[in-house]
Formats: C-alpha cells, sequence, structure tokens
C-alpha cells in the first residue's frame, strides 16, 4: 500500500470510529485499578498526564513532564522525578521550596528573563544536555487558562536523587504561538523541537487527522538565529524527535503517516523513512544505541480522550529500531487496561518506563520477566 493510500485508510478509520463513538457518547468508563508494583506491566502514581520522560544518570532522577492537560488546568503543571529502582516519586517545579530562579539569559532568548508563572506552565516534551559540567534541562512548555506563554523552558538541574531540584535559567519563546511537542538539543546547544500544531489550534490535528493535511514541520533554534523551519520535513503532525549523539542526524516521527523519518540535520540529502504503523508519538535512545518509539494504536479512542474521556484506556506498542538501517523490532504491545495512551519508553537498567499522555500514572516493565 502506497502511502497516500495508507493515509486514506487510517482517516477513513478514524473518521468513522470518531463518529460512533461520539455518538454513543463514551466519554467515561469504569475507574483504573490501584497502582501497584506486580504483574506484567506495574505502575507508579502521583503524576497527571506523564507524557515524557527523560534519564539524567549524573542526578539518578527520571524526569517526567505532567502535562496536567484536563479540565483543571488552571492548577498548572508540574515537573518531577522519579529515583530508579526504589522508585521515590519527587515534585521539582513547582518544588516544595517554591521556584528557584536564577537567570541566565545567554542559555536561551536575550528578551526573556522572567520565569513562567507556576500555574501557567503546562510541560510537554523533556531533554536534557550537559553544558561545562552543568546539567541543563529543555522543557516545552504551554499557556494556560490564565495565561503563559509558548516556549521552551530552561532548567538547571543540581543534586542527586531525592535531594534534586530545579533553577530556571531561560526561555525561548516559540514563533507566532507555535505550539511544539518534543524536542532534542544537540552538544553546541542547538534544539530541534516539533512543530505539531502551528497555531495552538485543535484545527490542525483534526485535519490532518481527517483530511491528511500537513500541518507542521520540525523547527530548529541556535543562539543568535532563533527558530528557523527545516525545509523537506512538512508533515500531519510532527511529534518525537531525536537527535544521533554528535547531533548531526535528525529522526522524528509523523503521527498521522505511522512513519519514523531520518534525515541530515542541515539537509533533506539522503532522508529516508520507515513505516511505524499506528500513530507514533516519542523517541528515546537505549543504552545500546538503538530508539524506542511508542506508538499508539487505536486512533479514534485516542482522539475521543484528548476530548475528556476518562479514563483513557487506548491500545499501544513499543518497537525498537534500528538507527542504521532504520529495521523494526517489535517489543511490546498492551490492550490498555494497565496503562493507557503511552506516549514513551524509557529503558533505564533492565526496566522500561513508560509515560502517558491521558494518565495518571507511569508503567514499569521488567525488560528480563518472561
Amino acid at each position: 500500500m502506497d502511502a497516500s493510500s495508507r493515509g486514506k485508510t487510517i482517516r477513513a478509520s478514524i473518521g468513522g470510529a470518531l463518529a460512533a463513538l461520539l455518538a454513543a457518547g463514551c466519554m467515561h468508563g469504569e475507574p483504573r485499578p490501584p497502582c501497584n508494583d506486580s504483574g506484567p506491566i506495574a505502575s507508579l502514581c502521583g503524576f497527571r498526564n506523564p507524557e515524557d520522560l527523560e534519564y539524567v544518570p549524573t542526578a539518578r532522577l527520571i524526569l517526567v513532564s505532567n502535562m496536567r492537560d484536563d479540565a483543571h488546568r488552571s492548577e498548572g503543571g508540574f515537573i518531577s522525578g522519579v529515583f530508579p529502582g526504589v522508585h521515590t516519586v519527587v515534585r521539582l517545579w513547582p518544588g516544595r521550596k517554591g521556584t528557584p530562579v536564577a537567570p541566565e539569559p545567554e542559555f536561551g532568548d536575550p528578551d526573556c528573563t522572567d520565569p513562567p508563572r507556576p500555574d501557567a506552565l503546562y510541560p510537554h516534551g523533556i531533554a536534557s544536555a550537559s553544558r561545562d559540567g552543568r546539567t541543563l534541562v529543555y522543557v516545552v512548555a504551554h499557556r494556560g487558562k490564565r495565561g503563559g506563554r509558548e516556549a521552551v523552558e530552561v532548567f538547571e538541574l543540581s543534586g542527586i536523587g531525592v535531594a534534586a531540584t530545579l533553577t530556571w535559567k531561560a526561555c525561548i519563546p516559540t514563533d507566532g504561538g507555535v505550539q511544539a511537542n518534543d524536542l532534542a538539543v544537540a552538544p553546541d546547544g542547538t534544539i530541534v523541537a516539533a512543530n505539531y500544531q502551528p497555531d495552538g489550534s485543535i484545527t490542525n490535528t483534526l485535519s490532518a487527522a481527517l483530511l491528511g493535511r500537513k500541518t507542521g514541520d520540525v523547527m530548529r533554534w541556535r543562539a543568535g538565529e532563533g527558530w528557523h523551519h527545516l525545509e523537506g520535513t512538512e508533515t500531519a503532525m510532527a511529534n518525537g524527535i531525536a537527535l544521533s549523539p554528535d547531533g548531526k542526524m535528525l529522526f522524528y516521527t509523523e503521527t498521522i503517516s505511522g512513519l519514523l523519518h531520518r534525515r541530515p540535520v542541515d539537509t533533506g540529502a539522503g532522508a529516508i523513512s520507515v513505516e511505524i504503523g499506528g500513530n507514533p508519538d516519542n523517541l528515546t535512545w537505549t543504552p545500546r544505541g538503538t530508539l524506542l518509539v511508542a506508538t499508539h494504536t487505536a486512533g479514534a479512542a485516542f482522539l475521543l480522550c484528548d476530548l475528556g474521556r476518562e479514563p483513557c484506556r487506548t491500545s499501544w506498542k513499543i518497537d525498537e529500531v534500528d538507527p542504521d538501517t532504520l529495521a523494526v523490532h517489535p517489543l511490546l504491545t498492551h490492550n490498555g487496561d494497565t496503562i493507557g495512551a503511552v506516549a514513551t519508553a524509557l529503558e533505564v537498567g533492565r526496566l522500561l518506563y513508560l509515560g502517558s499522555v491521558f494518565d495518571d500514572r507511569i508503567g514499569i516493565v521488567r525488560l528480563d520477566a518472561e
């Protein structure tokens, strides 16, 4: 099946199923069971829409972006940390002792000198990078009902484990109110981000899902240059982003087409794609140097969750991809009963941590379990 036919099939399936589900009024389901540390997929509570995960070895922490993307957005989202193995959860921003601020505008836009308001920070994609022995954390943040801004917020992570703190340093507003999604940071400080919704409107989501329109692309930011759209990356909802360790090769998912793309950051020459299927979301690197792709496999049900259905029990899968050959190896599939709408799979040690765009928990899978 060619790309055009595949897109038409996906859109027809999403459109028909969504209409049927909306007509049935299926916006509420049975409550989820309590979180537990047993079973094929264990779960850890204490989150709200934990969409993205990032492991920082020097701090021995998994950072979690809690979007709080629900009817209570006026309360603000938050960034938390999970101590692997012990699975202690700590709140990092806003923290228990307030919100530490020590502006260093050189890390972002020199005109941005004010920190985000805690009640107007809705963190989405999250990434970290080392700079002169310091750990910087970059977070895609959205505005809320009480205002705020669309920007990449820059923090410094200090301390280890439960004693770690996040201190706000700088911000990089996205042009024209662009609502970004995932991001990655190169060794030289270059940022690439998914232009997921160009005007922050759900209209773009529906246009991509139902009409197959190219609604976004990949953006690049460099100090002194600002944001630029990378030519040749126009997609129907760019989503997950990853960079090779040297920062020269770009990987990104296209949610509506079900494709994973690879190309040099500075040129479209040599770009190739592989079909993942479903609606691929975030990308993470494994210790082996492969990529994990988290993919939603129930498009219409996922859209219902986006419209407020709770709890969100949508199916998903995890694939492992060789970055050199783009060979795809299935790793895990699930119907969404234990944790739904998985957007991120992060390997730490022999555990696989699962972030969810709509759930109140993260999942934990032992990779050596049979």
